[in-house]
């Protein structure tokens, strides 16, 4: 009898490892962050991005996670109400959100260690502000939008406080802040007229780069010059610069927004302005449109 109930707790084991929670929960991560890149790409696109379709799959992959999560759980109190030993029952998951690792030399079950999934956005702000730490982020305390993170990266780059700009960056997650360069575009452009007194045309752009540079190495020490160069070429009209390689969305996402603060700064205007800047820049274009 003992036999078959050791050979019932190991079945019902493999059952529960075939549960794909760590795929599934890998593909909600990977959704929302498509979400992100989509918006950073279709930024100068008429078409409407959708957004409202990704975010409802996001959230029923992470339903089914959590359902399986909670069959895998179920499944061991099942082992323990028939009264086999503690010993005897599969440990409970803790790392269930991670995904597969690519597959190498077959290990035993003892010397395997649980996959893990690579935070790309908190390590690319990491690189980017030069800093190291804790990157879970503000639980629960995030931007929940790309215009809300804007105005708190503009808060923090102004303040020069660069370990507030990383939090907040981190704790906004990459859906929220690969958005930053769909939000921050038009704004860059506005203030880049305003601090010139006239619209940017390609000639401005050492000036408006003479602004800006030195308000941005502060805050990301690591960034690439070409970054910058691209991204007031676009506010000026003017050829982009010649690079090797695309700029990464991430780089550019956050180099726009404190883009952006910098202009404030050199402008006059202060954090709680931004939100004027925007409401002026929204009159603008239904006087233009």
């Amino acid at each position: 009898m003992s036999s078959l109930l050791h050979a019932l707790a190991y079945r019902i084991q493999e059952v529960g490892e075939e549960l794909p929670i760590g795929q599934v929960a890998s593909a909600a991560d990977r959704l929302r962050s498509a979400h992100g890149l989509l918006a950073w790409v279709t930024q100068a696109s008429a078409t409407v991005a959708p957004t409202p379709s990704l975010t409802a799959a996001g959230e029923h992959l992470d339903h089914a996670a959590g359902a399986m999560l909670a069959a895998r759980e179920a499944l061991t109190g099942y082992l323990q109400s028939i009264g086999l030993p503690r010993e005897a029952v599969p440990p409970p998951d803790r790392d269930w959100r991670a995904a597969l690792a690519p597959a190498g030399p077959r290990r035993t079950r003892r010397e395997q260690e649980p996959p893990k999934l690579g935070n790309f956005w908190a390590e690319a702000i990491d690189r980017l502000t030069d800093q190291t730490g804790d990157q879970t982020g503000a639980r629960g305390g995030g931007a929940l939008s790309s215009p809300e993170l804007l105005h708190r990266c503009a808060r923090a780059a102004l303040a020069e406080d660069r370990g507030k700009l990383r939090r907040e960056l981190i704790g906004a997650g990459p859906a929220v802040g690969l958005g930053l360069s769909a939000v921050g575009a038009a704004p860059l452009r506005y203030l880049a007229a305003e601090l010139l007194g006239h619209p940017p045309q390609a000639e401005d752009l050492p000036e408006v780069r003479r602004a800006a540079l030195p308000r941005v190495r502060p805050l990301l020490p690591a960034v690439d010059e070409v970054v910058v160069d691209e991204l007031l070429a676009r506010a000026c009209h003017a050829p982009p610069p010649t690079v090797e390689a695309p700029v990464h969305p991430v780089d550019s996402a956050v180099t726009g927004a404190v883009l952006v603060a910098a202009l404030l700064g050199a402008t006059g205007r202060n954090a709680d302005e931004l939100a004027m800047v925007i409401k002026e820049l929204a009159e603008k274009e239904k006087v233009g449109g």
